[in-house]
């Protein structure tokens, strides 16, 4: 199975300028852990919640406050990424490798078309098999009278 099949299209980015408050802020609205950076219609990094907890200061009330920073300063430039014809596996692979949570799935020009998390992987283990692989052998049952006949 490829990226392509798994990936979100309709994926919320955010560009570098962005302040780290207002990105947390919209990442609670969504309900989403990853923000792909853009530039100029180019992937140039991503932004995650453990990028923002790492800089995030407690408040009274168990609420978090950030410093004056841009998304720019707290992203990981250049990300892992992979293109939408990227075997499923080749994604798993990577995010262990890396230990990663999400992948951008970019064109060969670095522009971003979909993203893969770790969760879209896990739904693909609790889908509900519709086709049967086949053995990677063949078998006769034979009873003990066939057995002896032969």
């Amino acid at each position: 199975m490829k990226a392509s099949r798994v990936m979100t299209k309709n994926v919320t980015c955010i560009t570098p300028d962005v302040g780290l408050e207002r990105a947390w802020a919209l990442m609670k609205r969504l309900s989403v852990r990853h923000l792909p950076v853009v530039f100029s219609g180019r992937l140039v990094g991503i932004l995650s919640d453990r990028d923002l907890l790492l800089r995030a200061l407690p408040v009274e009330g168990g609420a978090l406050s950030f410093p004056p920073l841009a998304v720019g300063e707290a992203m990981t430039a250049h990300p892992v990424s992979c293109q939408a014809s990227a075997a499923v596996s080749r994604l798993a692979a990577l995010m262990l490798e890396h230990r990663i949570d999400s992948i951008p799935i970019v064109t060969t020009r670095d522009e971003l078309v979909g993203l893969v998390t770790s969760s879209d992987l896990l739904e693909l283990l609790t889908a509900p098999e519709t086709e049967s692989e086949p053995l990677p052998f063949t078998f006769e049952l034979k009873t003990f009278d066939a057995r002896a006949a032969a």
